[in-house]
This record gives C-alpha cells, structure tokens and sequence, in this order.
C-alpha cells in the first residue's frame, strides 16, 4: 500500500503543476493590454461625442444671444411707451414716425439704455414708433414699436396694395443684397396713410416683387418710396385712448 501510494503522488503534483501552469496563463492573458481594434473604436466613439458637441455649441451661443435681445427689446418697448404717454402721443400723428436713438440728446428723454446685465448701451439698441390717428377727434391711435440694434435701411420705389390681397408689392426699384424673408419694409412716401414696417414673407427678385406676411392695411399707392431693414429685433403694437 506504501509503494502504491507512492506511485500515485507524483502524478497528483504533476497534475497540480498543470493546474498551476494553466492558471497562470490565464492570469497572463488577463493582464494583455487593448488591441488595436479596441482603441480604435474608443477613439470613433470619442469623435462622435467631441463633434456633437461642438455642432450644439453654436446654437447655444445663438440662443443666448436672441434671448438677451428680447429681453432688451422689452424693456426698451416699455422705455418707449413711457416716452410716447409723457410726451402726448398724439402729438406723433402728425408725421407719424417718432425715434430716439440711445443715448438721446433730448432733455425729457431718460438715461441711456442698460442691457440685462446692467452694462450701458450707447447707439446700440434704438426705438422707431409710427403712430396712426383711427378717430377724427384723436381719441384712438395705433401706435407700433420697433426695436433696433443698429440701424441701418435699404431704400427704393414700388408700388404698394396693388393686387386684391394686398400681400405683394410690385415694381420693386432695387434688392439690398442682403435682403431676405424675415426682414422688414415700410412705405414711406409722402402720401401713405400707412408707415407701419412689414414683416417680409418672400422675395422675388426675377420678378421684382416682395411678398408681406400680411395684407397692407393703407391704400397703398404707384411708385412710393419705401425702406427695408434687416436690424428689427421685435416689433410691438398698441393701442392709446385719451379718456
């Protein structure tokens, strides 16, 4: 039994050394470095996410942007209603367009314009109000408010109210080149009974024509004068009454 015993031993160490020897390569398989494959689809994934989110950082830009101009606008709407009340805003119907440029030169005007974060403003933001009477006894008037920043103006002839919709002006002169929809026009001329400032809807250039997003409520006339801008940031309607 000794010697059978014996006999048996170095076999059950040398298949513990077996044992031992698999279980140490795979304790070295374990430890191997990524492969190449590995890293390169860590890298394509790390890409992806870079590129996204370099594509998103604009548009927050851009929004930040667009807010902090509404945000200006409105306050400066309320800057202006205030101006127009103190001021008699009847005492506008007669040329119809009132504007104050900050900062304003004019004794009964406020301090310059401050933005959201309390930063002053010098010409960079601006207020135009057209204000049309809507009674004989200007007791009722519309009065509109458009916000700039600069202020700038494209200038030609057209003819305004022309067709039944009274949604396109014709007989466009000129195109400012950087005239697009979005903008805004305005009859000007003389005669108008309508200076309000129209939001564009379409140009057409080959047919010299502007489409409005909305009818034209004056009578419109051949030939009037008009200005176009792209620097309206917001456009404010209201109405006063004398009591």
């Amino acid at each position: 039994m000794k010697r059978k015993n014996n006999r048996q031993l170095p076999i059950f160490n040398r298949q513990l050394t077996t044992n031992n020897n698999q279980f140490s390569i795979f304790n070295f398989q374990s430890c191997a470095g990524f492969t190449l494959i590995e890293i390169g689809i860590a890298i394509f994934i790390l890409g992806v996410g870079l590129i996204s989110m370099l594509t998103i950082f604009p548009i927050g830009v851009d929004s930040i942007k667009k807010v902090t101009q509404y945000s200006n606008a409105a306050v400066l709407t309320e800057s202006a209603i205030s101006y127009l009340k103190a001021n008699d805003v009847v005492a506008f119907v007669g040329t119809n367009t009132g504007s104050n440029t900050y900062p304003d030169t004019d004794p009964d005007q406020g301090n310059p314009f401050e933005d959201s974060s309390g930063n002053t403003i010098f010409a960079q933001y601006s207020w135009q109000a057209t204000v049309q009477n809507l009674t004989t006894d200007n007791n009722l008037v519309r009065a509109q408010i458009a916000i700039f920043r600069n202020f700038n103006f494209g200038t030609g002839t057209a003819d305004f109210a022309q067709q039944v919709d009274k949604t396109t002006v014709e007989n466009v002169s000129t195109f400012p080149s950087w005239l697009t929809s979005s903008h805004y026009i305005k009859d000007t001329d003389n005669s108008s009974d309508d200076k309000f400032w129209y939001r564009i809807e379409s140009v057409g250039t080959s047919s010299s024509t502007i489409t409005l997003e909305g009818e034209f409520l004056g009578t419109g006339g051949t030939g009037h004068t008009f200005s176009t801008t792209k620097d309206i940031i917001d456009i404010y309607e209201t109405m006063f009454s004398k009591r």
